[in-house]
């Protein structure tokens, strides 16, 4: 792979890991757009590269959120280990390891039909529309309660299991959990904190299950330079990406997010249909 086309790819997964717009659909649609064939159906190679670029947003998320995502998981060690009580923010820790957990299940019971989902360009054009569509109208039409208790278990596991949705491509795993935190009521800048938090245990998770198959197939020859290019891309625009966003909905709204995904859609199926 050329180190312009790895960048290229790391920029994409870094822009769009941490805005609702699809990072997957976006890393499908930009080779087949410019018909790039890097990876020529080896499914090693491009689950190496994959993992390149999801580490690479893993340790911008970690940066950003590097308080929190201590506070929490310091909390819920102790309050295992029986070092302090299980307060609210021992609870938090494991209610986002717990939110992880329906998108793992339906990842291992769905896993063949996923992957031959993964590169069908009119699922992505058709997921980016829907779902975009549908965050602006609850985005709308949703009011935040002003008296919200803190995260909690039916929380975790409703957004959760929205998170599962994101296995589709197009879909886009922080638009999915932002739309279903605002239909359970959070605010604006409340549900993208928690879509993000909830990224660490899930990233994370599919990145160490990804790299042991890398590993135990052997990391592919010649790969090095396009996996640390595409990986410090991904980290740096992931970081420019995530403080952006989360300072943006302080005061907007997702309506921009969801114009771009059903442009993009548009466009895409137009592509489609002149090809």
């Amino acid at each position: 792979m050329p180190i312009f086309h790895a960048i290229i790819l790391g920029i994409a997964q870094g822009l769009t890991e941490f805005v609702p717009v699809s990072s997957s659909g976006h890393l499908e649609l930009i080779p087949w757009l410019f018909q790039w064939n890097h990876f020529d159906g080896d499914s090693r190679i491009e689950n190496t590269f994959d993992v390149a670029l999801h580490l690479g947003t893993l340790s911008a998320l970690l940066t950003v959120l590097r308080k929190e995502a201590l506070l929490y998981s310091r909390a819920g060690l102790r309050a295992l280990l029986g070092r302090q009580r299980w307060n609210s923010d021992a609870k938090i820790g494991w209610l986002l390891l717990l939110s992880a957990a329906p998108a793992a299940v339906a990842a291992v019971l769905f896993e063949s039909f996923l992957l031959k989902q993964s590169s069908r360009i009119a699922v992505i054009a058709i997921g980016l529309g829907a779902f975009g569509l549908l965050l602006w109208v609850v985005d709308t039409r949703a009011k935040a309660v002003p008296s919200r208790p803190d995260f909690s278990g039916p929380d975790a596991l409703k957004i959760g299991a929205g998170q599962a949705l994101a296995l589709l491509p197009g879909v886009s795993r922080s638009g999915i959990t932002i739309t279903v935190a605002r239909m359970l009521g959070y605010d604006r800048h409340r549900s993208a904190s928690v879509a993000f938090l909830m990224g660490i245990p899930i990233i994370a998770g599919a990145g160490l299950y990804r790299c042991y198959g890398v590993f135990s197939d052997g990391l592919p020859t010649g790969m090095w330079p396009a996996l640390i290019a595409g990986a410090l891309t991904a980290a740096v625009t992931g970081w420019l990406a995530l403080r952006f966003t989360l300072r943006w909905v302080q005061s907007h709204t997702y309506a921009g997010f969801a114009i771009y995904r059903l442009a993009l859609a548009l466009a895409v199926m137009a592509v489609l249909y002149m090809r």
